[in-house]
């Protein structure tokens, strides 16, 4: 998913479930989206194998580039999950931020 394309969606106030899967000593509130829940990348696989995820909500994962965002929404998606991850990552977020 495309920065703006989540903007739109917060905007309109869309039940999602946004997941920075960055490790918690790379997390900070300020340095992140508004509302999004710091699952570790590792954690998000363990709390999905358990049933932990929720399956009836829009997923979207993000991290710093897009890398490991990218992993986690790939390999979610095949067990049933309504999930995306942010192109680009945060880096990608706080550049569409600079352009408005």
């Amino acid at each position: 998913m495309k920065p703006n394309k989540l903007r739109q969606l917060l905007q309109k106030k869309k039940k999602l479930v946004i997941l920075d899967v960055r490790e918690k000593d790379e997390f900070s509130k300020k340095d992140s989206i508004q509302g999004s829940k710091n699952m570790p990348m590792g954690k998000v696989f363990v709390e999905a194998s358990k049933g932990k995820l929720p399956k009836n909500k829009k997923i979207i994962t993000v991290c710093s580039k897009g890398t490991r965002c990218k992993i986690v929404a790939r390999e979610l998606r095949k067990k049933g999950y309504d999930i995306e991850h942010l192109e680009g990552g945060l880096m990608a977020w706080k550049e569409r931020r600079k352009d408005k």
